[in-house]
Parts: C-alpha cells; structure tokens; sequence
C-alpha cells in the first residue's frame, strides 16, 4: 500500500514519472486523469495521502479534504523549450498563457534574442480563454505556449501553439518532495499513535479539534461524556463554551457535569487546533475522597493517651511525666527518635491531655504525599487554583486541624519552599490558601517527629535554621528499646498476651529465650518487637514448635546483632574489658563509651594505651 499517487494531466507526464520511479526503486502508482476525472478518481485510492500532479488537475485536487498535494512546477527551461519550438517557425512575439501554480520563478516578460516573450499567469480556466482570445482578437502575438487548455483556444482560434510540458528534473524534484512529506507524515502518525496512547491513559477527557473545531482526536472518558458519540454531540454541545471562553469553568454535558478547560495551539495568533480538557467532577471526588483515605485512615482525632504507653523505666517514666507538664503549654513540640519508638502515640497522648483533646487531632506524613500535592493538600486550594481542582476549593489540612492540633511526621522529608510557608504559619498562625490572596487565621498546636538529626540537616542545607528554631521548642527524645531493656520483656508479654491470649507466655519463653530477647538490639524498636510477638504467637498457637522457634531465632538478625560481642572461653577479665572497650569505640564517640561505662575519659584513655 502506497501512500503516494502520482496524477499525470497527459500521457506524456505519466511516461515519464513511471521511468523515474522505477529508476529510484519507488513503489507509487501512476495514473492518468484530467481536471473533471481527477477527484472521483483520486478518491478511489483513500491510502494516498500525498498526490502528485500539475495545472488544472493539481487545482482540482486540493478540493479533496485529508490530501497534500505536490504540485509539479514548470522550470525556466521548460519555457525555453516551447519557445525555441515556436522561434523556429518564426514566431518573434510569444505568450506564455499557464495557471499560476505551474509557473515558478519565470519572470513576468522578457526577451531572448529578437523574440519578445509575454508571461501571461491564469488562475481558472475562463480566464485561460479570455486572455487566449485576447491576445488572438488584439494581435499582439504571433505565438502562444502553455498549458493543454490554452493550446485548444489557440488552435480553436487558429494561432500557432506550442505546449509547455514538464521535464523529468521537474517532475523528479515534486517525487522527491512527496517522499519526505510521506515519511514526516509517517513519523507524525507515530507520535500521534503515541500521544493517543498517552491519552487513551489518563483519567481527564482529553479532544483535539481542528480549525472547524471537529474533534480529530479523542480518548474513552471524553467520549463517555458526550454519551458514546463525541463526533455528533461534542459541536453541537460545545459550541458556545468555546465561542465565548473566558478561562477554566463548570459546565453540564447532558447528565454529566465537569470542569472545563481549552487550550489553542499554534504559532503566534494563528490557532489551527484547540485541546479541551475535561474532569468530571465525580472523579475529582474519588481521586481526592482516595488521598484522604491513604492519608488519614486514623480520622481527627486521637486514641492514644498516656496511659496506653507502657513502661517500667523510670527514664521512660520521667520523660512521661514530662510531656505531660508539656501538654499544658501551647507551645510547638518537637518529638525525636528512632523508628518504632512511639512518637506518634506521645503527640497523641500530648493532644489527649492538652486544652484541646475534644478538637479535631490531623497527623499527617510528610513523606507519603507526593511533592505536587503537598502544598495544595496542606494549605488547601481555592476554585480555578488549578487543573482539577474542585469549584468550591478544598480546605487544606491546617484549616482541618483549626482549634486543635495538627501533628506533622517525618517533618524533615518537607521540601525546602513548603519548610517556608510552614514557617509563616508557626510565625504568624496564618494560611493562604493555593490560588488565593485572603488571609485565613488559624488556632492550632504543632507538633512535629522526626528520626533524623535536624541540627545536622541544617548544617547541610537541608533544613531551614529558621524553622528548626520554631519547631525545636519543647523537645522529647524517645529513647530506643536496646537503652529501656527493662520494657523488653514487660512489652513482648503484652503484646504475646494480645495475639496469643490462650497460651501462657511462661511455658513458651523459657530463660535461655529471654537471655537472647535481652540482648537484641532492636532497631525496630516496638514496632519490630510488636511483630516478633505476633510470629511467636503464631507458632505457639499451634503452627510450629519450640524447635521451629529456635529455627526462626537462628534465621533472625537476633544471631548478627552489631550491639553483641562473642567472648571465647579462657579469656582473662582483663583481655575481655579490651574487646568490650573496642568494639564500644567502633560504635560510639570516646564521651558516649565513657556515659555508658560509667568511666573519666582519663580512664578510658589509660585503658585503651593498656596501662590499667
């Protein structure tokens, strides 16, 4: 299948297409046709797309809708060749009457010799006959070349002719042309195939339309909202929202309502095509009705109170007494430690204790928004503010918190231009909404978590100085299970208890078991101590034994644990406090291995140079 077709006006024109395409290896079918013949003719072949041809014929072809037509000029030489024919039977006055179109680069009148040429261009064929006639009647000529019509009203009237036939360099170049017009016009199809494809995937309506604003293309949900037909209905419906467009709207689409937006594209003013844009409302609806049930599967408030945190650490006992004289305060409160501590149940317990336990509690993870929903999801958005937003706007998650408290998780995850407008809101207790320019006072606790080193994070450029002032207010430090060890055995019976209830926690977790529960570092902290309960509960409750429990103890990191070290037998006391010492000295600083030793740094200097 071709997509080009040559159209030759005379036989002579098709003799010499066929011999160049056959020369250059091409596959396109000539035929020979006139100006009345050529359409009915051209639209028999409806996989050509670009159509060679000339004169008359080429006019006739631009007729049909969906073609490029390649016309075949007439070049300089050409013309000269009909004149010398008509030179050499003593013609000195010579017209060259042709449609415009096949005409190119020759000069209006000129002369060559004694010969005087008069250049004479026509754009229909009643004005071919008219200056043929005239230049008969007038006798201004001797001799006319041109196009086969001019040719028959120069015999007709009986004045020597001569006819202006293309050569094969002509006819040679408008080949050439059509097939780089056929191969961008193959690698306009793939792209549009791949734009469609794009298209056909996204959840908007998507039209394209041509300068008559028919739809050339169009995906599933667009036609689903012009009730299965989109090329009968969409004209007609759309009509006067693209005439008198104005910016993004509302607009009812038979049963259907959606936001509508238009886009022309073209050069400068000149608009060929136009993109509409349409989102039902319904699915603005779902889409965000889903963000908000990832994000908040917890609701408004709070369940956690300070006496759901569990503890016999009289560390964990004093830093809970403390967070309670906190939750009297106002002030912002910064919750640090290591994941799995509970720094989600403190903010809560703080907000339960607090002036504002009956208003709403919004947690939010600052990690599990995607970046180009953050902003609009925690200031909100006013209608128009952008594609897809709802007509009435939304209020962001600050507005929901308003009056009580909103907790922000994983704080350092913020990018940097959302850590300044969250600075203005802990400044001035105010928001603007996305797309707005009103104020919006607000009366609300912040509270925030972190497991990572702010302070070290502003040093990098990571974190705003500013802002970690502001949120670094009142600050608690959950520490981590491995220095609470007397919780491990308290929390890993309560949660057994709560997945096992039937079994005796004695009979499974003999001394040898709890010696290695002991002495695991946890860096899962109650979290991965939460979910060892539950995979001992599953194997006491009957789907394993103590043997299996042993297995998954080996198989654990239980058996790599980096806060453990191998002490062979035979070594004296001494050689063990030096592997103690070391492998401490791999872990922490020399001032935290004196903390935990309980030694001066002098000591530990002594020891490590093996004086003591």
């Amino acid at each position: 299948m071709s997509l080009i077709l040559f159209a030759a006006p005379t036989e002579e024109v098709g003799r010499k297409a066929r011999k160049i395409i056959r020369r250059k290896g091409l596959s396109i079918p000539v035929l020979v046709t006139d100006d009345k013949s050529a359409c009915a003719e051209i639209e028999s072949h409806p996989e050509a797309l670009v159509i060679i041809s000339r004169g008359g014929v080429a006019e006739e072809i631009k007729k049909i809708s969906g073609k490029t037509v390649v016309e075949v000029t007439t070049s300089f030489n050409d013309i000269l060749t009909a004149v010398a024919y008509l030179s050499s039977k003593d013609c000195h006055r010579i017209a060259i009457v042709m449609r415009d179109n096949i005409l190119f680069d020759t000069p209006q009148n000129f002369s060559l010799a004694d010969t005087d040429i008069f250049v004479r261009p026509c754009r229909t064929y009643e004005e071919i006959e008219a200056t043929v006639r005239s230049l008969v009647i007038g006798k201004t000529v001797d001799g006319i070349a041109g196009c086969r019509y001019a040719i028959r009203v120069a015999e007709e009237n009986g004045m020597l002719n001569s006819y202006v036939d293309s050569s094969e360099s002509s006819i040679e170049k408008a080949i050439n042309d059509a097939v780089k017009i056929r191969d961008a016009k193959k690698k306009e199809a793939l792209q549009l195939e791949q734009l469609q494809a794009v298209v056909q995937n996204i959840q908007e309506g998507i039209a394209v339309l041509d300068e008559n604003k028919h739809p050339l293309f169009f995906n599933e949900e667009a036609n689903r909202l012009f009730q299965g037909n989109i090329l009968r209905n969409l004209p007609k419906q759309m009509e006067p929202y693209i005439k008198d467009y104005t910016g993004e709207q509302l607009i009812t689409i038979g049963e259907n309502t959606a936001l509508f937006r238009m886009i022309p594209i073209g050069m400068r003013d000149q608009h060929e095509n136009t993109v509409l844009v349409f989102h039902e409302t319904g699915s603005i609806a779902k889409s965000e009705q889903k963000i908000r049930t990832s994000m908040y599967q917890k609701g408004l408030y709070a369940k956690k109170h300070f006496s759901d945190i569990l503890t016999v650490s009289p560390r964990v006992k004093k830093l809970l007494a403390l967070a309670e004289s906190f939750a009297q305060t106002e002030a912002n409160v910064l919750i640090t430690g290591e994941t799995g501590t509970g720094k989600e149940g403190m903010a809560q317990s703080i907000h339960n204790a607090s002036q504002r336990s009956r208003k709403p509690f919004v947690s939010v993870n600052c990690a599990s928004i995607p970046p180009n929903l953050i902003e609009s999801e925690l200031f909100g958005y006013v209608e128009g503010a952008f594609t897809g937003a709802r007509r009435s706007g939304k209020k962001g998650l600050f507005e929901l918190a308003d009056g009580g408290t909103i907790f922000l998780d994983e704080i350092a995850e913020l990018p940097l231009n959302i850590q300044g407008r969250l600075l203005r809101v802990l400044q001035e207790h105010e928001i603007m909404r996305v797309g707005d320019d009103k104020i919006i006072p607000l009366d609300i606790r912040v509270i925030c978590a972190t497991n990572k080193n702010l302070r070290d994070m502003v040093d990098e450029g990571k974190f705003r100085e500013d802002l970690y002032y502001r949120v670094n207010v009142l600050k608690i430090n959950i520490p981590p299970l491995r220095e609470r060890r007397e919780d491990i055995m308290m929390l890993m019976q309560y949660y057994f208890h709560q997945f096992a209830p039937k079994i005796e926690f004695s009979s499974w977790f003999d001394k040898r078991l709890k010696n290695r529960l002991m002495n695991y570092a946890w860096p899962g902290n109650i979290r991965e101590l939460r979910n060892m309960a539950e995979v001992f509960a599953c194997y006491a409750d009957g789907y394993g034994s103590r043997i299996h429990l042993d297995e998954l103890m080996d198989g654990s990191r239980m058996s790599n644990n980096k806060n453990t070290i191998e002490i062979p037998l035979g070594l004296s006391l001494k050689e063990i406090e030096i592997a103690v010492i070391d492998r401490m000295l791999e872990q922490y600083t020399p001032e935290e291995t004196c903390a935990k030793l309980g030694i001066s740094r002098v000591t530990l200097w002594r020891k490590c140079r093996r004086e003591v």
